[in-house]
């Protein structure tokens, strides 16, 4: 059908000329999504499993997950406000966070403490990977 073969390559360069990104900023952003998805899900995992409270079994039944998405997507938004210099807005993501999990915050001490040592674990990633981020945009 074509002539000319259409390379991976070619066609993301012509998208960063376009949008006036350049590849190394492109790549340094898809590392730092890379790292703070799967990664950091794991990382938090392994260090918060000594403090993990006890769940009876109607808690095992509706667990599906939706912690892990919500601290990969609390990530992306921090990593997004930390590089256009919104520092304060920070505090809107995790005080959202907060919300939603008051009433078991407010009546369980050992969630409390779990829930906070996950956030800040998961809020320490996120502000290391920016860095990185930074120090490879000045070296290239």
């Amino acid at each position: 059908m074509f002539n000319d073969p259409i390379s991976l390559y070619s066609t993301f360069s012509k998208f960063f000329n376009i949008v006036g990104i350049s590849k190394m900023t492109m790549v340094s952003w898809i590392f730092a999504l890379l790292i703070i998805h799967k990664p950091s899900n794991i990382a938090i995992s392994k260090l918060l499993a000594k403090y993990k409270p006890e769940i009876n079994e109607d808690e095992k039944i509706k667990d599906n997950n939706a912690g892990r998405f919500i601290g990969t997507v609390e990530r992306i938004i921090i990593l997004i406000f930390i590089s256009i210099g919104q520092y304060s807005a920070i505090g809107l993501v995790l005080t959202a966070k907060s919300i939603a999990r008051y009433d078991r915050i407010s009546k369980e001490k050992d969630f409390a403490e779990y829930y906070l040592l996950g956030t800040l674990i998961s809020t320490f990633i996120v502000i290391v990977v920016s860095v990185v981020i930074r120090e490879s945009w000045y070296k290239f």
